[in-house]
């Protein structure tokens, strides 16, 4: 539009013309992007987005839709790609370990002689995998062990099988 067309429009004589402002947010929607984690700030001649993406060819493809808005001429990119966050390996189960101080007795019954720092349940996850089965072992030795928290180190324990 001309300056002369201006004044026209300015004395009511021409015909008005129609905004075809398209806001920046619906051009990259056009452009198969999603704008959602941006913003955006204008200043004469000037537009900058903000705001977090998923990678630096998106970074590329926003600023070449953004750069080609009419009566753009710079694109402030402040953009950021956040660091990927580290997913935790799980860790790996660990083995069931028969214990030096466990031997097998003459009727095929596990003996396991405590040692300094024992619980009953840390035997039974030792010996069976799970320690909830500490019962089984209080009860096959109540001729030594009179509470299922009291073992000393040194006593011998039968460990029956479940």
């Amino acid at each position: 539009m001309g300056i002369f067309d201006s004044i026209k429009n300015a004395f009511g004589k021409g015909e008005a013309e129609a905004d075809v402002t398209v806001p920046p947010s619906k051009l990259l929607r056009d452009a198969g992007l999603d704008p959602s984690g941006l913003t955006f700030a204008f200043g004469t001649g000037s537009i900058t987005v903000s705001g977090e993406i998923a990678d630096e060819s998106q970074r590329r493809r926003i600023l070449d839709v953004l750069s080609g808005i009419g009566g753009i001429k710079t694109v402030n990119d402040e953009m950021v790609v956040p660091e990927p966050v580290a997913v935790p390996t799980p860790a790996p189960e660990p083995p069931v370990v028969v214990l030096e101080s466990a031997e097998a007795d003459g009727d095929g019954n596990q003996t396991y002689t405590v040692v300094s720092g024992d619980t009953l349940w840390k035997i039974a996850e030792r010996m069976y995998g799970n320690g909830s089965h500490y019962m089984k072992i209080f009860e096959a030795n109540t001729d030594v062990l009179e509470h299922p928290d009291r073992i000393f180190p040194g006593q011998k324990l039968v460990i029956p099988e479940l």
